[in-house]
């Protein structure tokens, strides 16, 4: 049917044949199994997360995971990069040295804080280029946002170099790095905070919406 498309002159949209006749796969796809968990947790009228154990139980399974000492669960990866900056300290007057290339909350999250998102460009692999930081950093700047996007970490050394030369925290967003590996070190282990999303589009999500932070 390929080799059939292929040597058509119309394209599927445009009434030719079809390559592929089912629909686009389904994401996320949860176990069946999960499903008798959900209605175990609903039978309880223990919902929410003072009253249950399984948040709790959460946060302590993904902080062995990762490998650190401590993960605070929150709404979504939004908000996981706001509890970040505004734990440390930042805030009106500062700068946050953020990547171009992301979703709108990798550098929103410091305007959320009160401070001031500055900009630096990826290189090819799209992420953070590590020898544009310093030209981009003032007398204001208190942290840099690193990115880590689709599997890939960014080049770590020379930003955390940087960011101890100029005592600047460095955040990670590794809400499309689960797992990633830089030099034998997960993302979100490497800088300061961690941050993670569970939201329905990421590798790992918790249904709808949801993130993680985590620090040591």
């Amino acid at each position: 049917m390929a080799k059939k498309a292929a040597a058509g002159k119309k394209l599927a949209i445009q009434g030719g044949a079809k390559v592929f006749d089912g629909a686009f796969p389904a994401w996320p796809q949860f176990n069946p199994k999960v499903y008798d968990k959900v209605v175990d947790i609903l039978k309880t009228g223990k919902v929410n997360y003072w009253t249950g154990k399984v948040g709790m139980t959460f946060e302590k399974e993904w902080a062995k995971w990762l490998g650190v000492r401590n993960a605070i669960s929150v709404t979504n990866g939004t908000a996981a990069l706001h509890v970040a900056l505004s734990s440390l300290g930042i805030g009106p007057g500062d700068e946050v040295i953020c990547t171009s290339y992301s979703f709108i909350a990798s550098s929103f999250c410091a305007l959320q804080a009160g401070a001031l998102p500055v900009f630096v460009d990826v290189g090819t692999d799209h992420l953070m280029d590590p020898s544009k930081i310093e030209a981009a950093i003032t007398e204001r700047t208190r942290a840099i946002v690193v990115v880590h996007l689709y599997g890939m970490v960014a080049d770590m050394d020379p930003i955390m170099k940087i960011a101890k030369k100029h005592n600047l925290y460095v955040i990670e967003d590794c809400a499309q790095c689960f797992g990633g590996i830089y030099k034998g070190k997960k993302a979100g282990t490497i800088g300061d905070v961690g941050c993670f999303s569970f939201c329905q589009s990421k590798h790992f999500t918790t249904g709808g919406e949801g993130g993680m932070v985590c620090t040591n």
